[in-house]
Parts: structure tokens; sequence; C-alpha cells
């Protein structure tokens, strides 16, 4: 690579030398510096990448941690009804309270519903009228010639206003009127503004209207449904909170909803704890045990140039391996992590003090750490007494598995960060970035060096050249003047 400032030069004019291949092979000896520089830039780079891969599943890692340290990840209820066909379970707060409830749907929840046939071959008649519904109330303007259609459109329009929607089907000439909503307060209401509107309305609807005389077409009604034999309960939707439960009514009849324990949802949180705690183990456990290959440094941009891709990434792949190997501060944070999920729990009175009591163990001494779920004895330890295995993780003395180890693995992402800094900080003031960014200066400081250097080499060849070309020229004369 060449850092002249010229960037086009022509030499061994007089010497017949190769100027440019002589200035280029004095310069490699120059970018052979420069290259070990950007070579240790790149380890550096290659490294602070690897510690924030680690860092990453660190993040996974705390974040179910934190799941664990909460009893409502223990407390989760489930409902289930005795005929969905009636009640339908939809969802159960964490503190409702354990038991079967005995549920009658009395009635459901309707809404306000109206149908018409309008005149043979309806056209309106200048007038207006007033719709209402549960939301409000609107004015509708016909003008002379509008159709049913139109009436349709305007209806709509003004549903976010009344709560009243509008179909028509042409085929059967028929028009249909609907709530938004259900419940009691559902209705559907039209009251004639003048001559115009009585008249559109009773070709539209059928019947009689009666200027400024409000009509009600049709009226919603509530759900009601009592719960364990008692009084009725009115709600205006068939979607019913109730008791810490949601419930979907679906029809009349009665139907037994148990609310139990869910045991899935803390067996589940705590799969997900093993998962992303066995692979932090790995992955630190992998890159402390790497081989390093110090016979394959970075590639150059030169070296590429001459290389297969295929080549490039088998080489890399090696250049890059064991850049952590025995670091010790990935060696502290995988002791402590460990320890730390191993250790018993003191302080509660539960049978259930250890991990190894409910069910997670390690299998091998050399399987990076990794714990196992033993299904059936964490479901059985759950079942018989939750209380204990979430104490076990929660317990209010700060010693409590999931607490410990949030203290821990948070520590622990710090460090890295200190150590590495994190992709989404705009300025890296790591150890590592603050290294990367004084080989980038060094770098740059290196490159402008050259290019001095490259210029000193060009004005001396051309001083060369041009004491040669003088020599020439005078040898030339005298020849002359002796001829």
């Amino acid at each position: 690579m060449s850092y002249g400032v010229n960037n086009i030069r022509f030499g061994g004019i007089a010497s017949g030398l190769d100027t440019e291949k002589i200035v280029k092979d004095l310069m490699r000896l120059e970018q052979i510096k420069v290259d070990r520089v950007v070579q240790e830039k790149q380890l550096l780079e290659w490294k602070r990448s690897d510690y924030r891969e680690i860092n990453t599943k660190l993040l996974a890692l705390r974040n179910s941690v934190f799941d664990l340290k909460l009893q409502s990840s223990f407390l989760a209820r489930e409902v289930v009804s005795s005929d969905e066909s009636v009640v339908q379970g939809v969802s159960v707060n964490a503190g409702a309270t354990l038991g079967n409830y005995e549920i009658e749907v009395v009635q459901l929840a309707k809404g306000a519903s109206y149908q018409s046939t309008p005149a043979d071959g309806f056209s309106a008649v200048d007038g207006s009228f007033t719709i209402a519904g549960s939301k409000g109330s609107a004015e509708i303007t016909l003008g002379a010639g509008e159709t049913v259609q139109n009436v349709v459109d305007k209806i709509n329009d003004a549903a976010d206003t009344t709560g009243v929607k509008a179909v028509y089907d042409e085929d059967l000439n028929r028009l249909f009127l609907m709530s938004a909503d259900t419940g009691d307060a559902a209705a559907i209401k039209f009251t004639a503004s003048d001559a115009g509107g009585k008249t559109n309305l009773e070709n539209l609807l059928g019947g009689t209207f009666n200027e400024g005389s409000e009509v009600t077409l049709s009226q919603g009604q509530n759900a009601l449904i009592r719960i364990n034999g008692g009084d009725d309960i009115s709600f205006a939707s068939n979607q019913v909170k109730v008791i810490g439960l949601t419930l979907n009514l679906k029809s009349k009849g009665t139907a037994t909803v148990s609310v139990n324990q869910d045991i899935d949802a803390a067996v589940d949180k705590i799969k997900a704890f093993v998962e992303n705690y066995n692979a932090v183990m790995e992955k630190i456990d992998t890159k402390l045990t790497e081989k390093r290959y110090r016979d394959y440094p970075p590639l150059t941009d030169e070296q590429k140039k001459e290389m297969k891709e295929n080549e490039i990434e088998l080489w890399e792949e090696k250049a890059r391996s064991g850049l952590l190997n025995s670091d010790p501060m990935l060696r502290s944070i995988y002791s402590q992590i460990r320890m730390t999920a191993m250790d018993a729990v003191s302080g509660i009175e539960s049978n259930y003090k250890t991990l190894n009591s409910i069910g997670i163990n390690t299998l091998s001494w050399n399987d990076h750490g990794k714990l196992y779920v033993d299904e059936e004895k964490l479901r059985e330890a759950l079942s018989e007494d939750i209380e204990g295995v979430m104490a076990l993780f929660t317990n209010e003395a700060e010693n409590g598995i999931a607490q410990k180890l949030y203290d821990t693995v948070n520590n622990s992402i710090n460090s890295i960060v200190a150590k590495a800094g994190r992709d989404d900080y705009k300025v890296d003031n790591s150890t590592l970035g603050k290294e990367i960014l004084e080989q980038t200066e060094k770098i740059f400081e290196m490159q402008e060096k050259m290019a001095e250097i490259e210029e000193r080499y060009w004005k001396q060849f051309t001083a060369m050249e041009k004491a040669l070309a003088r020599m020439q020229s005078q040898s030339d004369w005298l020849m002359a003047q002796l001829s």
C-alpha cells in the first residue's frame, strides 16, 4: 500500500531504475509495523465482542432470576370450568381464593337490534331525524332522492357518536340496525325532527313517528348470574369480572368453576431459569477452555486479497479462538454463579433448602456445570409445599437462591460492562474501549508518518534523477565539444 502525498509519480527516467517498486519495497517494512498494531487492535475488538456475547446471556439469566424473586411466579392460579358451553374461564388474579364456585347464568347480556323492510323503491324527501344509542345522539339529514344505502352510510358515519350501526341487504330489502354494546344502556331510538324526517322514518322503519317524540325501537339487557346460589349480579357484558376471575358467559345454565394452583406456570419459570443458567455456564466454560492458536494472527487486508472466502473464515476462527482462555474475571464469575446456585438456603422451615431437594441437579463434574430438571420431582415438590419451594427462591431474609443469584449475576454484568462496555452505549469508556481507541489513534499517527517517509523517499529519488540528468546533459555537451 502506498501512502504518498502525490498519487501519480514518474521515476527512473534518467537512472533507468524501477523507482516505484523500490519505494514500495521500502514502504513494506513500514507497513509491517502498522499491520502489527492493526492486528493488536483486531484482537482487542474480538475480545470485547466475546465479553459482550457473555453479557447478553447473563442479561437473559438475570431476567429469568428476577421472575423467581417474585412470589407471584409461584402463586399463579388457573381457572377451569366444568361446562365451557355455559361458562368459560378466561383468567384469574394471583390472589384469587382457591376453591370451587357454582356459577348459574340466569340470562345473557344482549345488545339492541331492529329489522325493517323499507318501502319499495324508497326515495328520501328533504328532512332530518335524530338517532340515539348508548353513546349519544346524532342528527341525520337526508336530501330528496337519497336511497336506503345513503341512509345506512350516514348512520354508520355517526356510529362512534351514537353506538348504533346499520346494514342493508338489497337482495332481501332488509335494513338491520344493531347496537355496538350490550347491556341495559344499549338502545336504538329515533326522533323525527320535521315532517320530512317523519316521512323518511316511517318509510324506512315502519310504524308511526311524531315530530319531536322519541321512539325506542329496541333496548338491550344485562347479564345476570348467581354465585353459589346467591342473589342476582348484573353485568353489561357477557365477559364478567368477579371474585378475582374473568369469565365468558356462553349460555343459560349452571357450571362449576374451579380455581386451582397453576403448577405449570411455576414449572415453566423454573425451567426457563435453568435453561438460561446452562447457557451462561456453557458459554463461559467454553471460553475459559478454548484453545489459543498463537500462530494464527489476524489477517491483514493484503493477506485477505490472496485467500478464498472459506480460507479466511477458517483462519479467523482459529485467530480469535482462546482470547479469554483462563480469563481470571470470567473464572471468578463462573465460580460465584455456580456456588450461589448450589448453596443451601438457611432460615426456612421447609424441607426444600437446595435446588437438589426439588429435583434440580448437576450430572457430571465435567459437564460445564449444567443443571438438569427432574420435572416429576419438581412438580411433586410444588404440589406438596409450594410455599416451601417459593421460600427457597424468595426468602425474605435475602438469602433465597433467586435473591442471592440476582445480585451475583448483576455484579457480574457490571464487571463485564466495566471491562468491555455495551453495544447500546454511544461512548465506550470501558477498559478495552479505551485500549482500542488508543490503538486507533496510534494507527492514524503511524499512517501519517508513513506518508511522510514515502514522500521523503520520492524526494530523494527525484533529487538523484535530477542530478543524473544534469550529469548526462553535461556529458552530452562535452562530447559535442570534443567532436
